[in-house]
């Protein structure tokens, strides 16, 4: 009786034991760092992803983080990052999730998972107030710029005729050098075009129309699976209880790039 006992108390140890480590197993990993979820983000995206003067962070895809990692009982921790090398330095484990403004790809899913959508977005295309650009054929022989890595890069890249295409680090830089008469036209997440837009129109002008249809999700390594099942959990909570639309509301409709 005393060998039975002690043999059901090691199993009931060893049971315990895999309990305790089924988020480290290869359905999750251990957080980057211990009650915090921490979150890289390109902070050069408004109004998703801004880093402020002084260093702290502002935006839509920020607000909509805190959110999650409330639901989720940690506290939050982002790492500005460049969006080119984001999804590796997700996968090499510099942080749990990637949130910046990533449209949702079958390429992209290769490597990476994705959350259930959270936002509808396309590409649009910005010119020169004074250009005589008014669709896509315009710009056959003009330099195009975009931000590397993104779907506008992808979208600019599969265009034919064109001149050149000038990739840069932030989007914010192809404005600024469409200003300067360096580039063309740029080729941007319509949502993040019109702020910039509306704050300079005496330089720059948005052709009408969407050139695409995209979503927006929440990158999490393949490895995780734990953390998306919790992720797309707290989405789902954050959509119902209204705390979404509030987001959206003073990120979004009230935005101002002042």
């Amino acid at each position: 009786m005393k060998r039975v006992a002690q043999l059901s108390i090691v199993l009931l140890l060893i049971l315990a034991v895999v309990a305790a480590s089924g988020c480290t197993s290869s359905k999750g990993r251990k957080l980057v760092k211990e009650g915090y979820l921490t979150i890289g983000t390109e902070a050069e995206f408004a109004p998703f992803e801004v880093r402020l003067g002084d260093g702290s962070f502002y935006g839509f895809d920020i607000a909509l983080g805190e959110a999650i990692a409330k639901e989720l009982g940690l506290k939050v921790d982002y790492i500005d990052t460049d969006f080119a090398g984001i999804i590796l330095s997700l996968n090499s484990g510099k942080f749990d999730i990637a949130m910046s403004a990533m449209t949702i790809t079958e390429e992209r899913k290769k490597s990476i998972n994705f959350s259930d959508p959270y936002f509808d977005t396309g590409l649009s295309l910005a010119v020169p107030a004074n250009s005589p650009v008014q669709k896509l054929d315009d710009l056959d022989g003009k330099i195009i710029g975009v931000q590397l890595g993104t779907t506008g890069d992808l979208y600019a890249s599969s265009l034919k005729n064109v001149r050149e295409i000038k990739r840069y680090p932030h989007a914010p830089d192809a404005f600024l050098d469409m200003k300067n008469g360096k580039v063309d036209a740029v080729i941007n997440d319509d949502v993040v075009s019109k702020p910039i837009v509306a704050k300079d129109p005496n330089s720059f002008k948005i052709i009408s129309g969407l050139l695409t249809i995209e979503q927006y999700g929440i990158a999490v390594p393949k490895d995780n699976e734990a953390l998306l099942q919790k992720i797309n959990a707290a989405l789902k909570k954050i959509k119902e209880d209204g705390t979404y639309d509030n987001i959206y509301d003073q990120y979004i409709i009230h935005y101002s790039a002042e």
